[in-house]
């Protein structure tokens, strides 16, 4: 077992996943027009709420967070992406079974 090479699949999932949910909100602040919002607005991914936009009387909207669901998909990704990550280093290190 590698030490190093599990540290650095766990901290690049880690990272993967954060920089994933970044883009994900970004792309939300560029569909939703913020300035003219009447009603609230949710982001989904698999069927849960990460990110809500919340009008504010004359303002811009003000995004809210769902911490909870965030976490949880997140640690989803991150998994998922641990073992993709591990997978792919081992069979490119020949560590791995090889067709």
């Amino acid at each position: 077992m590698n030490m190093k090479r599990i540290s650095i699949s766990f901290v690049l999932a880690i990272i993967i996943t954060m920089v994933g949910f970044y883009f994900l909100i970004t792309y939300g602040y560029q569909q939703v027009d913020v300035q003219k919002l009447e009603t609230d607005k949710s982001l989904k991914i698999l069927g849960l709420e990460y990110f809500r936009f919340e009008p504010v009387e004359g303002a811009a909207a003000r995004g809210v967070p769902n911490n909870f669901n965030m976490a949880l998909v997140g640690m989803g990704m991150g998994i998922l992406l641990f073992f993709f990550l591990e997978i792919w280093s081992s069979r490119r290190s020949g560590g791995g079974a090889k067709r």
